[in-house]
């Protein structure tokens, strides 16, 4: 029996002694952080030029964010988004453990380029700072600030040939262009020939190599005649160079769908490059087509984006007006539209 108590004693003892420890012990646990106060510089509405891309557009800072961990790191990003989205999908400046950034014009305009902002209209973004300490916490996140900003178009120097010829005095250097969006040896453009002519299908801008033709339809490296087109005109030149073969359609470019009505031709404005047409549209959709047929038609991707898509969707007009409608297919890959209210 003594032997009994004591064993029962000893192990009362443990266990007070457990029990004190517990008390004794201070857990440290993170709690919600607090939310950053983002104050900036940057006015309602900024205007972006590609030739102030290297410019700074705003300075950023944002008050600091507690988590209520004694040593925890917290580290900062400023999270962008389309205005009315809920930030989703959104694009983040990773700034660190810092409170303030500096953000430049062509790294705001390549976000709104991200974020399907149509390029040379006014748009709204949407800018808050994300604060966090681990991808195990929840993060804090700031007051939220709009803006308009009216973003320019990013240009994609796409594999090309250059198309040297008689409409530019035969230099190669300030030639147009015909480019394989997909570097897949399939090239397309469009090119205003002011004039019948001729012209070459050049790899380089200089006269290393150039692709001329022995038989219609059919390109050759390094030899042959001078390609040609019979007549002036706005021309879709496509060139294959694992084929070797090209084609040349004369273009006119006309608006058609439930927001156009009746089928409108465009106009060509030799100096801007583009076609136009001031029109009155219904609430509706309406596409790109040229020489009164579908075989050569573009819309836009499946969000209006001011993105020109061969044989894309129909592209939306939601309220009835009367807009001046651009269509740009000028750079190779890089084809755009724009619809504008008057």
């Amino acid at each position: 029996m003594k032997s009994l108590y004591i064993k029962t004693m000893f192990y009362s003892m443990v266990v007070l002694l457990f029990i004190s420890c517990k008390k004794d012990e201070t857990k440290v646990v993170a709690s919600n952080g607090t939310a950053p106060v983002l104050t900036s510089t940057a006015p309602a509405r900024m205007v972006f030029t590609e030739d102030n891309a290297a410019a700074n557009a705003a300075v950023f800072n944002w008050t600091a964010s507690s988590f209520g961990f004694k040593g925890s790191v917290v580290s900062y990003s400023i999270e962008v988004a389309a205005a009315g989205t809920n930030f989703k999908p959104v694009r983040e400046i990773t700034v660190g453990a810092g409170l303030t950034a500096t953000v430049t014009v062509g790294t705001l305009n390549s976000l709104a380029n991200q974020l399907n902002l149509v390029p040379g209209l006014d748009g709204k973004i949407e800018m808050r700072v994300k604060a966090s300490i681990s991808q195990y916490y929840a993060p804090a996140y700031s007051n939220v600030l709009t803006y308009t900003v009216n973003p320019y178009q990013i240009i994609i120097d796409y594999p090309s040939l250059y198309v040297p010829g008689a409409y530019q005095n035969w230099t190669p250097a300030t030639a147009s262009k015909i480019s394989s969006v997909l570097d897949n040896k399939e090239y397309e453009g469009f090119i205003n020939f002011v004039a019948a002519g001729e012209f070459k299908f050049n790899p380089a801008p200089n006269w290393d190599h150039s692709y001329g033709t022995n038989s219609t339809g059919t390109i050759v490296l390094d030899g042959g005649n001078n390609l040609s087109v019979p007549s002036p005109g706005y021309y879709l030149l496509k060139a294959n160079t694992a084929a070797l073969t090209w084609s040349a359609v004369k273009t006119t470019w006309t608006v058609l769908g439930t927001a156009a009505g009746a089928e409108t031709a465009m106009t060509y404005d030799a100096a801007a490059n583009v076609w136009t047409v001031t029109k009155a549209l219904s609430a509706g959709t309406l596409k790109f087509r040229a020489n009164g047929a579908d075989t050569i038609n573009f819309g836009s991707a499946e969000t209006a984006n001011g993105k020109l898509v061969a044989n894309g969707t129909a592209i939306p007009v939601v309220t009835a007006g009367t807009y001046k409608i651009t269509f740009n297919v000028s750079i190779p890959g890089n084809y755009v539209y724009s619809i504008v209210a008057q």
